[in-house]
């Protein structure tokens, strides 16, 4: 673990090193990568600690369901009766 003067250090580093405008730029990507990386994991964790689909294959799923659905649908419009 980083001690508080190492912080202060590394701080002003980046900050001599890239300019305010460009640390900036830097803070906001970084920030970006870690919520993606934390969104992620989270997928990962859920699908197999619990067995809990993640978005893509829920998303596959209700698809795949929506597309029989339509079949179905044509197959009643097509027929006088609905199927039993």
């Amino acid at each position: 673990m980083l001690g508080f003067e190492e912080i202060i250090f590394i701080a002003i580093l980046a900050l001599v090193i890239l300019t305010p405008e460009k640390l900036t730029e830097f803070a906001r990507e970084v920030g970006k990568i870690y919520a993606e990386y934390k969104k992620a994991k989270r997928m990962i964790e859920l699908e197999v600690l619990y067995g809990i689909p993640s978005d893509e294959k829920l998303r596959e799923e209700m698809e795949k369901k929506f597309k029989e659905l339509e079949i179905e649908v044509e197959k009643f419009k097509v027929s006088k009766y609905p199927p039993h």
